[in-house]
């Protein structure tokens, strides 16, 4: 066997194949840094280099180990107000340009000299004069008051958008549901314009909210860290802690009649709060869950009372595509996010 082996023919024969093997494997790496070096020329915008894949690691699990905040502050002090990493594997920007910064400290600016010439007090009360407020008492800073601003006008309409599209492919699915809306519309609105006394009234559209909040959730985890050593369920948690609620999870759990099951059944007693968080809960809570309810209600309104909700080809909630990063939304790569609303008391039907 030793002979065979060694034979002059079986060897040169190894080593072509040895060759083969190695040209290949040659080639195939030169193909790769080729296409690694036109990858980073096409990319003009600042950012980490990509490295043979090594860059995206790093950016990813800097993510990971910092927090999105603090991993978005370090990229943008070191590349600029717009630059690009890799999360996930896939190209994403970070932009903290001032431009914005400035005019919303211009705006709140002009609010501030509102509130002082306004006659009365009660004509300009809103949500950022009560910050303004909250300001001068003490309880905020001018930085705190800023931000929360902000954030109600650029993070609100994107989940707020989502939850309504969920909302109406449930409604779409559960036509018993959509009627119980529209009766209560009718008993409680009528045919006149929605009015601020109205929103207490409206139980089953408050109820509808809540449920499809809990069975379709847009945002499902909560992120805090321990201020203090503390135990939760009998374990030990050290300060510093990070904890990661799973608030979906919560409320897909034995606290509702059917968790699995999307049906007003679920809120038709009173749920108590510490089982039921859909905006969050303590002093970092969604600052705008009121007016996110406020503004679900008359949203609802208008639209049922035009039109009747329709899905194409029999698309529902369950077997959507979805992509869950910092929050779940509709996998627009999956196909046209598409609704009918067809007018009520008419034939025709309009798509959008």
């Amino acid at each position: 066997m030793v002979l065979e082996m060694l034979n002059p023919m079986n060897i040169s024969s190894m080593v072509s194949e040895a060759v083969l093997f190695g040209s290949i494997a040659i080639l195939l790496l030169i193909g790769l840094l080729l296409w690694v070096w036109n990858y980073e020329d096409t990319s003009s915008i600042p950012g980490p280099g990509y490295f043979l894949g090594i860059g995206p690691l790093i950016s990813h699990f800097r993510f990971l180990w910092m927090g999105i905040g603090s991993a978005c502050n370090y990229y943008n002090k070191m590349y600029g107000e717009f630059m690009r990493v890799w999360i996930g594997g896939e190209e994403t920007l970070i932009i903290s340009k001032k431009d914005l910064k400035e005019n919303m400290e211009i705006l709140i600016e002009k609010k501030r000299c509102s509130i002082i010439t306004a006659e009365k007090l009660e004509d300009c009360m809103d949500f950022a004069t009560e910050l303004i407020l909250a300001e001068k008492r003490g309880e905020l800073t001018k930085e705190n008051v800023n931000q929360c601003i902000l954030e109600m006008l650029i993070a609100a309409p994107d989940t707020l958008s989502v939850t309504v599209f969920f909302m109406l492919f449930l409604i779409a699915k559960h036509p018993q549901v959509e009627e119980a809306i529209v009766k209560e519309i009718q008993t409680v609105i009528g045919e006149r314009d929605i009015r601020n006394d109205d929103m207490q009234k409206l139980k089953v559209v408050e109820n509808f909210i809540y449920e499809s909040m809990r069975y379709q959730p847009v945002v499902d985890l909560v992120m805090r860290k321990a201020l203090e050593d503390d135990v939760i369920d009998g374990y030990p948690v050290k300060k510093g802690t990070n904890i990661i609620l799973n608030i979906g999870r919560m409320h897909r759990l034995e606290f509702f009649p059917k968790p699995n099951e999307f049906t007003l059944e679920n809120f038709a007693k009173n749920v108590p709060y510490r089982y039921f968080q859909p905006f969050g809960f303590g002093p970092r809570a969604c600052a705008g869950k009121y007016i996110a309810m406020v503004m679900m209600k008359v949203t609802l309104v208008i639209l049922l009372r035009r039109f009747q909700v329709q899905t194409p080809q029999d698309r529902c909630v369950e077997k959507m595509q979805k992509k869950n990063d910092l929050s779940l939304h509709p996998d627009e790569t999956s196909g046209l996010l598409e609704m009918i609303f067809i007018p009520r008391n008419s034939d025709k039907s309009l798509e959008h």
